[in-house]
């Protein structure tokens, strides 16, 4: 799925590549590093970095770190997990694959490994469709519990060039988790944070989801600004859903730059609701 994050400046990048597929090479682009840093009305907040590097005329590598704040409702507790990525791809005339590692750890209390994979056929110009697959396996303690989770998802996702300045797009995911508890001293276990459901989609990639769903369309102007809007609800695995829309835009400044903001609204369980914001930006040659 997609993600507030640097994987998703990188996909509202290349979406309106599929209406103007003429690259010297399938791997052509991904010389860049990317930046982003979000935050919410609530105070969690992301900031990470990215840099991908193309190796021959079809394959890339890219790294990542980051690090978020996030704070469980049920404990109070703030976590503040580090996090580190690795992913490799490579592409064809007409087709793509990916794989991707994402690490998240906070000391002995937080620790989550998530693995994704992806692959995209191009059947026609301006036409992208493809799957998903992800594997997960977390780890979450505090003072009396430790709670474990563990399982796999499943998706497709596609993208269609409606002309030459609009791209529509969309994808689904489901997910099959496994979640137990142990309690390591007297007291009561309450709800962790692996499946507290949270307000705002900031985070959303720390979030046991059930299933989720997005819809979204990108508008690109002559000058090559784009702005995309999209839509995302998401089941959580505990129960309840998160509902968020969102409005983002890829500027072009000039010297190899883009600047990626972008601002949404999320509904959760209970009535719980944050406005949050992102500021991107990437750097290619």
């Amino acid at each position: 799925m997609s993600r507030l994050s640097v994987t998703a400046l990188a996909a509202l990048l290349a979406l309106p590549v599929l209406a103007h597929a003429d690259e010297p090479a399938p791997n052509a682009g991904r010389r860049a590093v990317s930046v982003a840093a979000q935050r919410d009305s609530q105070k969690n907040q992301q900031a990470a970095a990215s840099l991908s590097l193309p190796v021959g005329d079809r394959a890339w590598v890219n790294v990542g770190a980051g690090t978020s704040r996030s704070q469980d409702a049920a404990t109070g507790r703030t976590y503040r997990p580090k996090q580190f990525s690795a992913g490799v791809g490579v592409a064809g005339k007409a087709w793509a694959a990916t794989l991707d590692a994402t690490r998240r750890r906070d000391g002995s209390a937080f620790n989550q490994t998530d693995w994704a994979a992806a692959a995209d056929v191009r059947p026609v110009d301006g036409v992208s469709v493809g799957v998903d697959a992800t594997h997960r396996s977390a780890k979450l303690r505090n003072a009396t519990t430790d709670q474990r989770l563990r399982g796999h998802g499943v998706g497709v996702h596609g993208a269609v060039a409606v002309g030459k300045q609009l791209t529509v797009y969309g994808a689904t995911l489901r997910n099959r988790y496994k979640v137990s508890e142990t309690t390591t001293q007297a007291g009561s276990a309450g709800a962790l944070g692996l499946l507290q459901p949270r307000p705002s989609v900031v985070n959303r990639d720390e979030l046991a989801l059930a299933r989720s769903s997005q819809v979204g369309a990108t508008w690109r102007f002559d000058n090559q600004v784009a702005v995309s809007t999209e839509v995302m609800v998401d089941r959580l695995q505990d129960g309840g859903s998160l509902r968020t829309a969102q409005l983002k835009a890829a500027v072009p400044v000039g010297g190899g730059w883009t600047l990626a903001p972008a601002i949404g609204r999320s509904h959760g369980p209970q009535g719980t609701q944050a406005t949050y914001g992102q500021l991107g930006a990437s750097f290619a040659w």
